[in-house]
């Protein structure tokens, strides 16, 4: 029952709509009406402010993302596995603990809030790394922020690929078989998310497979990420 009650907690935590609840408050606007439709960071950056970014990524990290594990580990006892100590001295490697970072990010991705629509989830992730894989979490930021720096390529292909090396991280930082599933669940989720988008259609006018390679490495229908990210609403364009 405790842990039905986890997973139902952290589905909930993690369906939490913060970047739709920031654009209708601040500006009065359906954010998935603007831009990629994602209801996440860039969206927000983009079309409410940037300054925006700072409370959403506070509640995606700390909230959705790292609460359920947290409450899974310091309210109801959760047993974790031997190994390498992390962040506050406790190595999180229970497959209940992965399970409910797992439902946190799928909560995000499909919220029940909005007719399961939603973000991508990388942000609800980072913070349940933070819990889970603290030193993965650094060499993921780490990784991608050198990569971008040296690159200059699409930031959605770079995390992506991040993302896929966590589990061989994982496996030569000497952590369990758990955590490493757990990292293929995550990055399963956030690409299956990419793929799906959130329902939005395959644009008649273009292939299916260009339209789906360019959701998965670019994360975008369109290969101009200019056009893609600054959509607007056509009544609001006409205006």
């Amino acid at each position: 029952m405790d842990v039905l009650i986890l997973y139902t907690y952290a589905y909930l935590a993690g369906a939490i709509p913060t970047a739709y609840l920031i654009g209708r408050f601040v500006k009065g606007i359906d954010i998935r009406d603007y831009g990629s439709g994602n209801v996440g960071g860039t969206n927000l950056f983009v079309h409410v402010g940037k300054w925006w970014t700072i409370p959403l990524g506070v509640v995606e990290v700390f909230i959705k993302g790292a609460s359920p594990i947290w409450i899974g580990i310091f309210i109801l006892g959760l047993e974790v596995d031997s190994g390498a100590n992390y962040l506050f001295g406790i190595n999180r490697t229970s497959a209940t603990l992965a399970g409910a970072g797992l439902m946190s990010i799928i909560g995000n991705n499909w919220s029940i809030f909005l007719r399961f629509q939603g973000g991508r989830g990388l942000a609800v992730a980072m913070g349940s790394f933070l819990v889970m894989g603290f030193y993965q979490l650094w060499i993921f930021i780490f990784g991608c922020t050198i990569a971008w720096y040296f690159l200059r390529k699409s930031s959605a292909a770079i995390a992506l690929i991040s993302l896929s090396l966590l589990p061989i991280w994982t496996y030569l930082l000497g952590q369990s078989n758990i955590v490493i599933w757990y990292f293929l669940g995550v990055l399963c989720i956030v690409s299956v998310k990419r793929l799906v988008s959130n329902w939005t259609p395959i644009p008649k006018e273009m292939k299916a497979y260009k339209v789906l390679f360019n959701r998965l490495w670019r994360d975008r229908d369109t290969d101009s990420r200019e056009q893609w990210v600054h959509r607007v609403p056509k009544l609001k364009h006409l205006d």
